[in-house]
């Protein structure tokens, strides 16, 4: 592995030396091949961890890293623009050094580089680049050879290559100041669509390369419109400055200071690439899959990838990770659809004993087959038709059904039938969808479900089954039709002597509802074991 990586760890006297090449206090530092944080050993203690950004090609390192600093990527070379860095400290592969430390003064905007990287392409330019990189030193930094650097004691990987301690440093300088920051990058080609009022922005949804190019040029226009401010500040203060030594005057107003603009660039940089990443849970690849109760609890550890840089190839490993653990997201959203369908309505669901753990059952909650209903979509007003959210309600149901059905969005949505024939169903219409007929009491603010296909309800009730422990892993995808109306049975005797408070605390009613349904099950003569172990033994 420290082969192919090219991993040769920074000895602390060596890290220590490197960072001692620094003159100007941190304001946003990268280590761009972070390994396991050696160079970042030196740095003054209680340095903030938001102050330090890590890239590291190794992603089996990423774990220990991120006690040090903000992952944001895994390869250096992807990075399109450093502007937001005051400093960046590398120990780069040595066989690229030349080419990487090239790229961090390419990138950097105004700052500091100090890096390790072979001597023989500084002593003995040979290559464009080797030549280059000499020319910078001479102009804008130093370097310092230094042999068996990593033959020293606390060396962990030893190697006698010499090697070159670099330093450089972009000031701003007048011609710097001048130049059209813009110069030298690639043309966006990001094509806008019309708009409505032209409020906004169309982009293709699921068109990875569209965002990028979106994104590169919105930080374009925002880093340059931050730079305009940095010179107008400057420019401005010294001319503040100028009327002060001939006209004085008590009260003259000061210009506010502005923040450091490391600080500025870096705080903005990081607002749009967390709206760069959510804008990629908006696409049609992760919509067709995510209610926005899924999309909350992905948003609440959103962070480490939002910190990622907003590359192509970042993206699409968010999307292939995304993809790894659909089966996860997919069982949650038809978790999070059953809780709502039987929270505080008993007769959504039916009550029945699960399989036998340990000598003892538990209460299992199935979806009645047939029908169940749904309030909260009430007419208040003067509305004469259903809110934004009560749609969104809607399409979520069917969103979850379409995952069952292996369906992007059904042919005739629910929210759908809302929205073209309100009329019909205000008057009591039973309509069909894609999924279910319904009908609307909005008086109540009702709507009853009709499953169109009462064997994804099954589905349903084996997923959350087998989620919940309440039947094996291992029972097969049918449900037995005949203890399904036993269970139905012996459910409607418990419900009416204990109610709805059970669906709220199953584990607080627990014993009293099993000697309900026991009882039950002896006065009909049915058994409320709604899936039958047919061909499997009962776990003891």
């Amino acid at each position: 592995m420290s082969d192919f990586y090219q991993f040769y760890p920074t000895p602390l006297s060596l890290a220590s030396r490197l960072v001692s090449l620094f003159k100007h206090p941190y304001i946003k530092l990268l280590e761009p091949h972070a390994g396991n944080g050696d160079l970042l050993r030196p740095l003054p203690h209680g340095m903030k961890q938001n102050v330090i950004d890590l890239i590291e090609l190794d992603i089996s390192r990423h774990d220990v890293l991120r006690q040090k600093g903000t992952i944001v990527g895994t390869d250096f070379m992807d990075t399109k623009d450093l502007s937001m860095y005051s400093h960046i400290l590398m120990n780069p592969p040595f066989r690229v050094g030349v080419k990487h430390v090239l790229h961090a003064w390419n990138g950097i905007f105004v700052g500091e580089i100090a890096a390790i990287i072979n001597a023989t392409g500084l002593r003995n330019p040979t290559t464009a680049d080797e030549q280059r990189l000499a020319d910078l030193v001479k102009l804008h930094g130093s370097v310092e050879f230094v042999e068996a650097a990593f033959t020293s004691p606390d060396t962990q990987r030893k190697t006698e290559v010499e090697i070159a301690m670099v330093y450089l440093e972009k000031k701003r300088d007048g011609r710097f100041w001048d130049a059209d920051i813009l110069t030298g990058l690639e043309a966006d080609k990001t094509e806008f669509a019309e708009v409505e009022k032209g409020t906004g922005l169309a982009i293709s949804n699921g068109q990875v390369v569209e965002l990028v190019r979106a994104f590169n040029a919105t930080w374009e226009a925002r880093k340059r419109k931050i730079i305009a401010e940095e010179r107008s500040y400057i420019y401005d203060t010294f001319f503040r400055a100028e009327v002060r030594k001939i006209v004085v005057e008590d009260g003259m107003p000061f210009e506010e200071r502005l923040d450091p603009l490391h600080k500025r660039l870096s705080a903005s940089y990081s607002e749009l690439k967390r709206a760069a990443w959510i804008s990629v849970l908006n696409t049609s690849d992760f919509r067709k899959y995510l209610t926005s109760k899924v999309i909350k609890q992905i948003l609440s550890d959103f962070e480490p990838v939002c910190s990622l840089s907003f590359t192509e190839a970042n993206i699409y490993g968010f999307m292939q990770g995304f993809a790894m653990n659909q089966g996860d997201f997919q069982q949650q959203v038809i978790l999070n659809f059953f809780d709502q369908v039987v929270h505080r309505y008993s007769d959504n669901c039916v009550l029945y004993k699960s399989w036998k753990s340990n000598e003892k059952h538990q209460i299992g909650m199935a979806l009645q087959r047939r029908r169940f209903i749904l309030g909260g979509f009430s007419l208040d007003g003067w509305r004469s038709t259903l809110d934004y959210f009560q749609k969104l309600r809607l399409q979520e149901i069917d969103r979850v059904m379409a995952i069952l059905d292996g369906k992007n969005t059904p042919q005739v949505g629910l929210s759908d039938l809302f929205e073209h024939q309100m009329d019909a169903l205000r008057n009591g219409q039973r309509l069909s969808g894609t999924y279910f007929e319904v009908r609307f009491y909005p008086g109540i603010g009702t709507i009853h479900f009709f499953p169109k296909d009462q064997k994804m309800i099954d589905r349903i009730n084996i997923i959350v089954g087998k989620a919940r422990q309440w039947i094996p892993e291992n029972y097969g995808d049918e449900v037995d039709q005949a203890a399904y109306k036993s269970a139905e049975k012996v459910n409607a005797k418990v419900m009416k002597k204990i109610g709805w408070q059970v669906l709220h605390d199953p584990e607080k009613y627990e014993e009293e509802v099993i000697e309900l349904m026991e009882q039950a099950e002896l006065e009909i003569g049915q058994s409320a074991e709604m899936f039958p172990l047919i061909g499997l033994k009962k776990a003891s």
